[in-house]
């Protein structure tokens, strides 16, 4: 098989100074202005250093109230990994270049801070990011060797929530029909999963987020198809890989779908994706806004040290893209970079300072990055999310440009692409099925022929029923991918993993020194989602921006808002009951087990506020 890769992998991808043309002038014409609620004192200045989810967040939550903000990101674009990627010089005759995404990109209905966030993003003409939403309604299990897909309706349906055991019943039956499970393997799942439903706040914390996921729903003694499905092989949301996440964060985003798919405290349909490029659709009215708003930004500004000095940060220090360095002066400085980048600001001083942010140390990173594959037809597949469940790579794919609204192949590229086909690799470390390397030791060209083959495997090569080698136009793998001179790749762009006891590394927004403050989705949240997505670095945002606003003594402004998760007022009494057994030393009810509870830190939420 020919593959051919859309631009040249060595080039940035080629930026439009507006992609929206006169988007961002409509924009700042639509913004709200800056209410001064700090007006006329010192100590407004922030620098935000990052301009990913997190970073914009608190630009916008600070510029509505009056601060003067400095968004502070080492690319020449904004959105991290929220981004689009473009393939440079792809566009031809008038259209934009080939857009793509870092994988696929999903805002679930259980997502509540990020929705308000895009509600409050004007578009030109009308209207909100928020409306630029569009519903999923299937999620496929594609399945390789012959076997037959199971597809998912993503719609509310029905689930008895009246007790644990009806409970119970009722998801081991959806799990036994809809994933066709071995009844005995379904009940049990089932039985593990309304026992975290029903566990305490103390429990979870000090329990469960130190048990392991595969152990605790005992996989190794399961099936194939157990272990796969539920032990390992869906990998739909990124930041929980069952081998290495906590049951209590794994348990929380299994309760999260679940509610979400009985339509329990959503915030719109179960899964959605933007009608356009994340970037088209989203991050550019978004730094637009923020523009109205007064907020400035300078790119291509790499922070290298944060000065600490009388106990706080004195100046950031950062490298330009053109080799010099500055110097950034601010009253208050938020640390808005992914952890992997955080943890080498903290010197030695400020770990003396702070413990807390010493303790990231032991968080870890893997690789998750996105491939395109551009085709010349619409692929016979879904219009939405696909598991390759028993792909090695992990691999999870949308036909994403089916649902834009935009014409593709008259919008992006050179007119004989007709859609955009996303993939996100998950597992890098896992030897493939034609070269026998795990991804991070291919080259740019053979991830993408692996991928290709994996997907092929799971939903055939020819058409009209799969993937056939004449609908391939070409490939562009996630820039952050690049070819390492000794052999294999190298990547710019790491992602958080959920572990087993995490939280106990986790920083909070607010650090103990007064004036330096924490928004990525590796700091600590509490609304009903804690894992790496979209939704925590914006609750992080959130965070951070009240935490300026009380160092600054802003009594005066709004309250910044949170949001906090559903809770099934049918499972009060049991969790109060478990509260009680837990105090006791006592296990859950439902543990058969019979597991001795662990003392493990419990967390004091801050004040949530709805």
């Amino acid at each position: 098989m020919e593959m051919s890769e859309a631009g040249s992998p060595e080039g940035l991808p080629r930026r439009t100074v507006l992609r929206y043309g006169a988007a961002a002038a409509g924009a700042a014409g639509l913004a709200r202005p800056a209410r001064a609620f700090a007006g006329g004192r010192p100590g407004r200045r922030v620098a935000v250093l990052g301009a990913g989810v997190g970073g914009l967040t608190v630009a916008h939550e600070l510029a509505e109230r009056g601060f003067e903000v400095t968004v502070h990101e080492r690319r020449s674009v904004a959105g991290g990994k929220a981004r689009s990627l473009y393939v440079p010089h792809s566009g031809t005759g008038g259209r934009r270049d080939l857009p793509g995404e870092h994988g696929h990109r999903g805002v679930f209905g259980f997502y509540h801070n990020l929705p308000d966030t895009l509600r409050r993003i004007p578009l030109p003409g009308g209207g909100s990011v928020f409306g630029n939403l569009t519903a999923v309604s299937w999620i496929e299990l594609a399945r390789s060797g012959g076997r037959p897909a199971i597809p998912v309706p993503v719609r509310s349906g029905r689930l008895h929530l009246a007790n644990a055991d009806l409970l119970v019943a009722s998801v081991a039956g959806l799990l036994a029909e809809s994933l066709r499970l071995p009844p005995g393997e379904a009940a049990f799942f089932a039985k593990q999963a309304v026992m975290l439903f029903t566990s305490c706040t103390e429990r979870r914390f000090g329990q469960w987020e130190h048990v392991g996921w595969w152990d605790y729903i005992e996989a190794a003694r399961m099936s194939q198809d157990y272990q796969r499905l539920l032990g390992g092989g869906v990998q739909l949301l990124q930041a929980l890989r069952p081998p290495t996440a906590s049951a209590r964060t794994s348990g929380q985003g299994l309760e999260s779908i679940v509610y979400d798919l009985v339509g329990r405290g959503s915030d719109g349909p179960a899964d959605r994706i933007f009608d356009a490029p994340t970037s088209e659709a989203w991050i550019d009215p978004w730094v637009a806004h923020l523009r109205g708003l007064g907020v400035r930004f300078a790119f291509g500004q790499h922070v290298e040290h944060l000065e600490l000095h009388s106990g706080r940060i004195a100046a950031a220090h950062v490298r330009t893209a053109q080799g010099g360095s500055e110097r950034i002066d601010a009253d208050w400085f938020v640390a808005a970079v992914p952890s992997e980048r955080a943890t080498t600001l903290w010197n030695g001083a400020l770990r003396a300072a702070d413990p807390r942010l010493a303790a990231m140390d032991g968080l870890q990173q893997v690789w998750c990055n996105g491939v395109q594959f551009f085709l010349r037809h619409p692929a016979p597949v879904i219009a939405g999310h696909i598991v390759h469940v028993d792909s090695p790579w992990k691999l999870v794919s949308i036909s994403q440009s089916r649902l834009w609204r935009a014409p593709f192949a008259r919008t992006w590229g050179d007119g004989r692409a007709q859609e955009s086909l996303s993939v996100d690799v998950s597992d890098w470390e896992t030897p493939g099925i034609l070269y026998g390397r795990p991804a991070r030791q291919c080259t740019r060209a053979e991830i993408a022929r692996e991928v290709w083959a994996q997907m092929q495997q799971h939903l055939g090569r020819t058409s009209p029923h799969g993937l056939d080698d004449g609908l391939l136009h070409s490939w562009y793998v996630d820039e952050a991918i690049t070819d390492a001179p000794g052999g294999g790749t190298r990547n710019d762009d790491l992602y958080l993993l959920n572990t087993t006891g995490s939280w106990d590394l986790r920083p909070d927004a607010a650090t103990a020194v007064p004036n330096l403050f924490l928004a990525a989705d590796y700091v600590r949240t509490y609304s009903n989602v804690d894992f790496t997505s979209m939704e925590t670095a914006n609750e992080a945002g959130r965070r951070a921006a009240a935490a300026v606003l009380v160092a600054a003594g802003a009594t005066e402004a709004p309250a910044v808002r949170t949001f906090k998760g559903y809770e099934a007022p049918e499972f009060a009494a049991a969790k109060a009951e478990d509260r009680t057994r837990w105090q006791r030393g006592l296990p859950h009810v439902l543990d058969s087990r019979r597991r001795a509870p662990g003392r493990g830190a419990i967390p004091t939420s801050p004040q949530l506020t709805t």
